[in-house]
């Protein structure tokens, strides 16, 4: 039987919430846990955000196994560098345990602060060769398009060895591309199960003819989830908060058939505040119960969300990351029935 592990994606406010669910999601057997690396939280009436890698080497003392990583963050906002050294520092602290978790940016983080970064997938591929550069080598000269390091060096390096693993959140072929030719991990957001499977055979082609071993590229997915005993419940509390999320990634909803524009695209235009918010509140109620039937994510009983995963795990995932759209007062119970009878299925 193939190793499935499983990641959960935390609530990035209060402090006190994400300190206990940590703990507990290691309590309760999974395997990673991951932090948005967002500047502001996704909401309608609240945006409240903590540092990500503040959080993670705060939570490295509080966790002796779990993975600590980001799900994910961008290169805009801070120097390779910087952002290196903050990732040492995790792992340092966490005795080898920091995963970094990338992508190519969202507006809601950037656009407000006047961050708008031209041809995001070179400068994030270019930013992510600085980083290993820094974590391997002595002393580093590097000229690109983006970044020009003149005898650089950071001092101490990672515990893990050659680096802690990069995951790459990638949707598209060229992002795809670039966890073929540098990721760890490849960590893409509420794929199909067919584009899944297609994603990943082209990555382990095009990793085979950067020289890689194909396996050692970790295929994970980022999804949400509720799970509870009754089907209906599950529904209900799972309906709305999706619809919101399927307007903040169009490509989903244009699989499923519906015409939707892209005015909540996350990556390409969403900026939060209360107009925005509630519009994209009110759009989500016109939605359809029926566009959760297929769409992808994990919802109902355990037996559901059992069924829902294995489809994923036919079609190579090795590692879920998941976030539960459940109320903060409901999580530890949700992680509860999850962690007994969902993660067991797929661990004996």
């Amino acid at each position: 039987m193939v190793e499935v592990k499983f990641g959960l994606e935390s609530t990035i406010y209060p402090w006190e919430l994400i300190s206990d669910i940590a703990v507990y999601a290691e309590e309760v057997g999974f395997d990673s846990f991951f932090m948005p690396d967002h500047t502001v939280a996704f909401g309608i009436k609240r945006w409240a955000a903590l540092e990500a890698w503040t959080v993670l080497t705060a939570l490295a003392l509080k966790t002796s196994k779990i993975k600590l990583g980001t799900a994910v963050g961008d290169v805009y906002r801070r120097h390779p560098s910087q952002l290196a050294q903050m990732v040492t520092t995790c792992d340092i602290i966490s005795r080898g345990r920091a995963i970094l978790g990338v992508g190519i940016g969202e507006a809601m983080n950037l656009h407000p602060f006047g961050i708008k970064p031209e041809k995001p997938v070179g400068l994030t591929k270019e930013a992510v060769k600085v980083i290993r550069l820094l974590w391997t080598k002595e002393s580093v000269d590097y000229e690109g398009k983006y970044f020009k390091l003149e005898k650089a060096f950071l001092q101490p390096q990672p515990v893990q060895k050659p680096h802690p693993p990069i995951w790459i959140a990638a949707n598209s072929p060229l992002t795809m591309r670039m966890v073929a030719e540098l990721g760890d991990g490849w960590l893409p957001a509420s794929m199909f199960p067919d584009e899944y499977e297609k994603g990943l055979k082209e990555i382990r082609e095009n990793a085979k003819k950067h020289g890689r071993n194909p396996d050692e590229i970790e295929p994970a997915l980022f999804t949400y989830t509720v799970v509870h005993r009754e089907r209906e419940v599950a529904k209900k509390t799972f309906s709305l908060p999706a619809k919101m999320y399927f307007l903040t990634r169009p490509r989903i909803l244009k699989k499923l058939g519906y015409d939707v524009s892209d005015q909540f695209d996350m990556t390409k235009k969403l900026v939060f505040n209360i107009e925005v918010g509630k519009a994209l509140l009110e759009e989500a109620k016109k939605l359809p119960d029926e566009v959760l039937e297929n769409a992808p994510v994990f919802y109902g009983t355990p037996e559901d969300v059992i069924e829902g995963i294995d489809k994923y795990v036919k079609v190579g995932v090795r590692h879920f990351v998941v976030n539960f759209f459940v109320r903060p007062e409901n999580l530890k119970e949700t992680l509860k029935l999850f962690s007994e009878e969902v993660i067991p299925h797929f661990k004996e």
